[in-house]
């Protein structure tokens, strides 16, 4: 797995990336973050990141590829935060956990239905 992490941490900072790109521009409000639409599109972009970072790591280790999929885009979310928590203008709702859940939860996913023996190369 140790070869594995530059496709971990592309895959968790552009599934992020993504996400913002929905939340700041095509969402038609921020306050929509927090709302099932945004539920759903964060954990469907975590399911791809980590399907992706999960095909080509062995059984063992795949579903821990995929949670760090999640972790590296929870970590890459705060990173960016940091002058908004520095300067005290960033609120963290109870509710943002369950967000950074679902990451972690749709990379698992996604590293899990990329092990399928249907979806195997051969």
């Amino acid at each position: 797995m140790a070869k594995c992490w530059k496709r971990i941490a592309l895959a968790g900072i552009a599934a992020e990336l993504l996400y913002a790109v929905y939340i700041y521009y095509i969402a038609p409000s921020t306050q929509v973050a927090y709302q099932p639409a945004a539920f759903a599109a964060v954990f469907a972009l975590f399911v791809l990141g980590g399907f992706w970072a999960g095909r080509g790591i062995g059984d063992a280790s795949r579903i821990l590829a995929g949670v760090l999929v999640g972790v590296v885009g929870t970590v890459f979310y705060y990173v960016l935060q940091i002058p908004d928590i520095l300067a005290g203008e960033q609120a963290f709702p109870a509710i943002a956990l369950f967000n950074h859940g679902l990451k972690l939860a749709g990379g698992a996913l996604g590293a899990l239905v990329a092990g399928l023996p249907v979806l195997r190369r051969g």
